[in-house]
């Protein structure tokens, strides 16, 4: 544990360091997440028997590379992992190697998408981290990379552009079938955040609770028999609905700034919602944190919008209402509105909010040992 809480911490020395020594941004930038992917990735890389299904991933990677291509199915793997992982047992049977190739695309995908899309890669990477998602891909190699695959449709969601998207998200589900749920969650994004989407998705939640158990056990009975009665189909504990919906509540209050400041935030919002609603009904399935995933990865994004909506929004120095159609420009004056260069205290609390709440989030996933990633065991047999 020791260990993950001091990645957590170099993250932030990097941060300071990066964007404190350079003045250009965009060079403070790359060579931040440069840093920390690369850390990130080394963690990634070097453990051994780490995640909960690491040993089932092992064990597929070298009876599939014993078998070659006379054979595109295993278990109730998808074609395109299957393919994936034939093709890198043609140039290796080294099982480290396989997962380090694996970690790299899902990583640089994220690498890419945190540099190319947030307004604070600093927040973004932390909690990257503080939100499991950098776990996630020590233990669900498929849908790791699917959600990687998946984020390259943003621009494509954002913009919307119906048949782009659709392309990312099939080939996303070549390599986890649960990438399909964004098709619907597409269409839902139209409906703006307001009161009529709290009622959907609290009247969505109350036939849930009612219907459940039914639904998942014909489904069980019908497609994956060997969860039925298994520890997946029970609970987990409400905390880890808990955090999102908080982080959600946070986000809805300041909604109007975020959507004046980028009119896509609606759609961050979105999923957001889509992403506490998939964790609320988590805590009476397990196995549905399996879907809640592809939406809880613009948490990653979300947040830090929130954090610059209010940088600009409520500024510090800000001494009267800002005239109708008054434009906001650093360091000017318009009318009876003044705007200094640092952001008012709105800011700094809401990212305290979000720096608290987050790190107890990741501290309770640590101690649940969230993803079978604690203790961490390294290939040279040390354990932090």
């Amino acid at each position: 544990m020791a260990l993950y809480l001091l990645n957590v911490g170099l993250i932030c020395v990097w941060g300071l360091l990066c964007f404190g020594i350079f003045k250009n941004k965009k060079i403070g930038k790359l060579l931040f997440l440069a840093i920390c992917f690369t850390q990130l990735l080394l963690l990634v890389c070097f453990r051994y028997r780490i995640g909960f299904d690491y040993d089932m991933y092992a064990q597929g990677f070298v009876l599939m590379d014993m078998e070659g291509f006379s054979s595109l199915s295993y278990l109730d793997w998808e074609i395109g992992f299957i393919v994936l992982t034939k093709l890198i047992g043609l140039f290796t049977n080294n099982i480290q190697v396989y997962i380090g190739l694996i970690a790299v695309f899902c990583l640089f995908s994220w690498a890419f998408f945190i540099y190319r899309y947030s307004p604070n890669v600093w927040l973004s990477t932390f909690l990257f981290v503080n939100m499991y998602l950098l776990y996630l891909n020590m233990n669900f190699l498929r849908q790791a990379v699917a959600i990687a695959i998946t984020l390259f449709a943003w621009p494509f969601i954002k913009n919307r552009k119906f048949w782009p998207f659709l392309g990312i998200v099939v080939l996303a589900a070549l390599f986890h079938t649960t990438a399909l749920i964004l098709i619907p969650v597409y269409a839902v994004l139209r409906i703006r955040p307001g009161s009529g989407l709290w009622l959907l998705y609290a009247y969505g939640l109350l036939f849930f609770y009612i219907s459940s158990e039914g639904i998942i056990n014909l489904l069980t009975l019908v497609f994956h028999q060997e969860y039925a009665n298994s520890v997946f189909l029970e609970g987990m504990s409400s905390l880890y609905a808990l955090i999102p919906l908080l982080l959600l509540v946070l986000v809805y209050l300041f909604r109007k700034p975020m959507q004046e400041a980028n009119e896509y935030n609606r759609y961050l919002i979105g999923f957001l919602f889509f992403a506490a609603f998939c964790m609320m009904m988590m805590t009476r399935h397990a196995i549905l944190e399996r879907i809640s995933y592809y939406a809880y990865a613009y948490f990653v994004l979300a947040l830090p919008e929130l954090t610059s909506a209010l940088r600009t929004a409520f500024p510090q120095g800000k001494k009267a209402a800002l005239p109708a159609g008054g434009m906001l420009k650093r360091g000017r004056r318009y009318g009876n509105y003044t705007q200094s260069a640092g952001p008012g205290y709105r800011y700094w609390v809401v990212m305290g909010i979000i720096i608290v709440l987050t790190s107890g989030y990741h501290i309770i996933g640590l101690l649940e040992n969230v993803h079978g990633v604690v203790p961490y065991a390294s290939l040279f047999g040390t354990v932090f």
